[in-house]
């Protein structure tokens, strides 16, 4: 847990406790409270990191169809919603993780399940506010999900997993994956491919991403 999260934490409890304080000396003073705090959250938009990132950004209809596409592409999706203060601080990991290790063939991808809610009911993937699984990284391998983080324990509820670079260069063996996509997969079109830490591109939503220069 970041120190950002931990910030968040505290200053969502601390609302919280206002909140029963104001409504325990007077209603109104409550209902006023409660009222400018709903305002705040309407108006204020949640930080989004606008970084370079390859990550190709799927729609409740384009996942199914992009996972499909070529079976020899290994695919590393990120289930988020722009909601979760947890999704927020992974987001720049997962842009950098994109940037070392994107070829062509292992590719990242991310779907906004908060948005599309049948994408999260397909693949299980619980956009509840207490939810523990979000984000959800996903390793699609010919296509079919070969492994989750976090997991899923027997009664359902997410087993607690931090998301580091660390963590998921070890977890989902990218240093071997990289290396397995590169000898597997066929070149692309506009030459030959660069090694990790070279590539860089800004993603875009519906599918659509941009090469930097």
């Amino acid at each position: 847990v970041t120190v950002e999260q931990h910030i968040g934490n505290i200053f969502m409890f601390s609302k919280v406790a206002n909140a029963i304080l104001f409504f325990r000396l007077d209603i109104r003073m409550g209902l006023l409270y409660l009222t400018l705090c709903i305002v705040f959250l309407m108006t204020c938009k949640p930080p989004l990191y606008m970084g370079p990132e390859y990550i190709k950004y799927f729609s409740d209809k384009t996942i199914d169809e992009e996972l499909d596409r070529d079976k020899r592409v290994t695919w590393i999706v990120e289930f988020f919603a722009n909601w979760s203060s947890e999704c927020q601080s992974f987001a720049p990991i997962f842009a950098d993780l994109s940037l070392k290790y994107n070829c062509s063939g292992l590719h990242f991808g991310k779907v906004d399940v908060g948005r599309y809610t049948d994408v999260s009911t397909r693949y299980k993937v619980s956009t509840s506010p207490l939810t523990k699984q979000l984000p959800t990284l996903i390793l699609f391998q010919g296509g079919t999900e070969t492994m989750r983080r976090p997991q899923i324990d027997k009664k359902g509820r997410a087993v607690s997993w931090t998301f580091s670079e660390e963590n998921v260069i070890r977890e989902f063996n990218l240093n071997e994956l990289y290396q397995k996509a590169k000898k597997q997969s066929k070149p692309r079109e506009e030459g030959p491919e660069e090694p990790p830490g070279v590539q860089a591109a800004a993603g875009h939503p519906d599918g659509e991403t941009k090469k930097e220069k």
